[in-house]
Parts: C-alpha cells; sequence; structure tokens
C-alpha cells in the first residue's frame, strides 16, 4: 500500500471524516502519541500507581482539590476525561490514516455501518502500534471496500498489543502457495514408510520455530484468536514430477520432491487471519528459510 498524503484515498477520507467527527483533517500527517502514553523511566510503584489512577480520572492526589468534589462530580469528571480520551483516539487514527491512503479507490464507497462499527471501535485504542494498525485498515477499506469485515475488526478489537506482536512474527515465516491467498507456516516433513526409511532410520522432521520469535505459547495464543487453524495440516504427497511454487515474501522457491510419498507439514492462516497479513510490516527471517531449506534439503530440491 502506497504512502501518500493526497489523492483520491484521500479525498474519500476527508469525506468520511466529516461525517464522523465534523471537521476536515490537517494536512500534516500523523504525529507521535502524546505525552500521557509515554514510558516512564525509572518510575516507582507508587508513581506509576499515581498516574494511571489520574488517567483514570480517580485522582488520589488530595491538594489538587479532587476529594472536595461530591461522588457525582468526580463521576462526571472521569466520564468527561474517558470522553476526551476516546476523541483523541479517534482523531489520531483518522491522522495516521492519511500516511497510507491510496491514490485509486474502488468506485463502490466505504459501508456507513461498517465505518461507524469502526469508528466505535477505535475509541478505545490507545497504544500507537495498535492505532497504525487500525489506520491500515481504515485505508484498505477505502482503497477496497469489503476488504476487512466485521469479526475481523472485533477480533483485532481483543488482541493485545503483544498478541499482535506475535501475529506479525508469525507472518515474517509465512509462505504463499501461488495462486493461494491463505498463509502457510511450513515446519516439517513426513514420509511414508520405505526403504529409504529403514536406511536413514528418518521418516519426519521437524523444525522449531521458537528459535525463529515464534514460541509455541504464541501459536496457541493466535490459534485461540482464531487467526491460524486449530491443528497442524499435511499437505498432500507431493508428486515427484511435479514442482511446487511457493512465495517466500517477495523470494519464489521452486519445490521438487525427491523421494514419492512425502508430506510436508505446516500452519495455516484463518479467513481472518489472512485479512490481517497485508496489514503487518513483516520482514523476511532470512535465518527460518536457510533452516527450512537445510530440515528439507534430504527430500526437497531447491530450484
Amino acid at each position: 500500500m502506497q504512502r501518500i498524503g493526497s489523492g483520491r484515498g484521500f479525498e474519500r477520507l476527508q469525506r468520511l471524516v466529516r461525517q464522523q467527527l465534523g471537521h476536515e483533517l490537517a494536512s500534516e500527517s500523523g504525529k507521535t502519541a502524546s505525552a500521557a502514553n509515554a514510558e516512564v523511566s525509572g518510575a516507582d510503584f507508587n508513581q506509576r500507581h499515581q498516574q494511571l489512577a489520574n488517567r483514570s480520572g480517580a485522582e488520589l492526589e488530595l491538594q489538587t482539590g479532587y476529594q472536595q468534589l461530591s461522588v457525582l462530580q468526580r463521576a462526571q469528571r472521569r466520564e468527561r476525561m474517558q470522553k476526551e480520551r476516546q476523541q483523541n483516539n479517534l482523531e489520531q487514527v483518522m491522522r495516521l490514516t492519511q500516511d497510507y491512503c491510496p491514490e485509486h479507490v474502488a468506485s463502490l464507497e466505504v459501508d456507513p455501518d461498517w465505518f461507524q462499527q469502526y469508528c466505535d471501535l477505535v475509541l478505545n485504542i490507545s497504544n500507537p502500534g495498535m492505532q497504525q494498525l487500525w489506520a491500515k485498515i481504515l485505508a484498505g477499506e477505502i482503497g477496497r471496500p469489503g476488504s476487512f469485515s466485521l469479526r475481523t475488526l472485533f477480533l483485532l478489537h481483543q488482541m493485545s498489543y503483544k498478541e499482535a506482536l506475535a501475529l506479525q512474527r508469525a507472518a515474517s515465516l509465512t509462505c504463499k502457495v501461488r495462486q493461494q491467498d491463505s498463509g502457510h507456516i511450513y515446519f516439517g516433513y513426513l514420509r511414508s514408510p520405505s526403504v529409504w526409511q529403514f536406511l536413514t532410520g528418518r521418516s519426519k522432521a521437524v523444525l522449531n520455530l521458537s528459535q525463529f520469535g515464534l514460541t509455541y505459547p504464541q501459536i496457541l495464543s493466535l490459534i485461540e484468536l482464531n487467526l491460524l487453524h486449530p491443528s497442524e495440516i499435511e499437505s498432500g504427497a507431493l508428486d515427484p514430477a511435479t514442482s511446487l511454487d511457493l512465495w517466500y515474501h517477495q523470494q519464489l522457491l521452486q519445490l521438487k520432491a525427491k523421494v514419492p510419498g512425502l508430506v510436508l507439514q505446516y500452519y495455516k492462516f484463518t479467513p481472518m487471519g489472512t485479512e490481517l497479513l497485508p496489514l503487518l510490516s513483516s520482514q523476511p527471517n532470512s535465518n527460518y528459510l536457510q533452516a527450512l531449506k537445510q530440515l528439507l534439503g534430504p527430500v526437497i530440491q531447491f530450484d
């Protein structure tokens, strides 16, 4: 997705912002999150507790006069602070979306019900990294309405930043079979019993994905979030006479089985996981690719 601040995508974004916020965005790109979100280095527990209490609207400091307010006044103050924070979150995401607006957009407009649900979910997104992800979603929807389902939005809203990082690590290990949309994370192979197995004592091999940043607990977390299918998947037996084309990011890998009865093992992304994959700024992991080639080398020829 091209990062620009003008064009038809930007114009459509401005219309959506006017509809939701009542005013247009400034022409400048999104800025960093406010100091309220910055980390406090060297702060002890009491300081962090005080800051969180103040941010929640339930201050602990007596000198502010907060305790002199009635319970109703304190509740009204907290609600006002919450609405201000939600408004800031929404406007920040809208500003960030400018950086990803596509030059060319489909003739179909963004569904107004989808956009309203999107805005309602964004209100409570304060983490800068997650705000970037939500901004990319809106830009993608502006460019091609229908790209992201409401189910995917609700799922993303439940994700923590830690879980989003796990998804990003999974994306860095993802291959795609040509003409297929879903991503595969290959980690091993199986081979039907044969004389070859008897001589080598090796009918299967498995790669430990944790050495490339994707731990088994993270895999379970992505399965629980319905981003990965709940069970390991096996390909059909590869035909030694036919090559299998895999795209690892921008690199084409052509695989051909050296032996019959060879089956590859992988984790597969669900439709919701597949929707989120293009949004992640993941880089290929050269160590993973090298280890995968080494693992499959005895049974796979790479062209």
